[in-house]
C-alpha cells in the first residue's frame, strides 16, 4: 500500500478542471485517510492559490468560497496532517540551507520528511516509520527534483490528463 504527501500544488487539483484533477480525483477516492498525507501549512497555501485561480478565471467570490469551504470540512476526513511546530520550522530552515527552496516548500518538504520518518505532531500516526512506498505528490518540478534528492518516490499530477 503506497502512501502520499499532497503538497498543496496537488491538493489544489482536487477543486479544480485541469491537468492532473482526474488523477488527484481518482487517488482521493481509492486511498483511505491514513494513506494520504497533508501539512497544516497547506491550510494557507491552497486557500490562497484558490482565491488566486478565482481571480485569474473570474470565478465568482460565492463559487470561490464554496470551494474553500469543502478544502476546510473535507481536511480531516480525507487526510493526516501534519501539524507545524517549532521543531518542523528549523528542520525547514534547514533545508533551505541545502537547497533554492521557497519558505513553504521548505515546510512542506520538511512535514513529509517527518511524517515518512515517524516524528512527532502528527494527526494519523504511520503504522511504520520509513515505509518503503512514500510517495511526495507535488505539481512543482523544481520541488520534486528537491524531494528525489531527499530519497522521495515521487508524483507530478501533471503527467496526467
Amino acid at each position: 500500500m503506497a502512501i502520499y504527501f499532497l503538497d498543496s500544488s496537488a491538493i489544489v487539483k482536487r477543486y479544480f478542471l485541469e491537468r492532473g484533477h482526474n488523477w488527484i480525483r481518482v487517488l482521493h477516492e481509492s486511498a483511505k485517510r491514513s494513506e494520504l498525507y497533508i501539512s497544516q501549512a497547506a491550510f494557507i497555501e491552497v486557500v490562497a492559490s484558490i482565491c488566486r485561480k478565482a481571480r485569474e478565471q473570474n470565478i465568482p467570490v460565492e463559487v470561490r468560497d464554496t470551494i474553500i469551504n469543502s478544502f476546510r470540512q473535507g481536511v480531516w476526513r480525507s487526510y493526516g496532517v501534519r501539524l507545524v511546530d517549532e521543531t518542523l520550522y528549523t528542520a525547514a530552515g534547514d533545508l533551505c540551507r541545502s537547497y533554492k527552496l521557497r519558505s513553504y516548500d521548505a515546510v512542506q518538504l520538511a512535514c513529509a520528511i517527518a511524517v515518512r520518518t515517524g516524528k512527532e505532531a502528527l494527526e494519523v500516526e504511520l503504522s511504520e516509520p520509513n515505509p518503503p512506498d512514500f510517495v511526495f505528490v507535488s505539481g512543482d518540478i523544481k520541488l520534486l527534483d528537491i524531494a528525489l534528492a531527499e530519497g522521495f518516490r515521487v508524483e507530478d499530477p501533471n503527467n496526467y490528463s
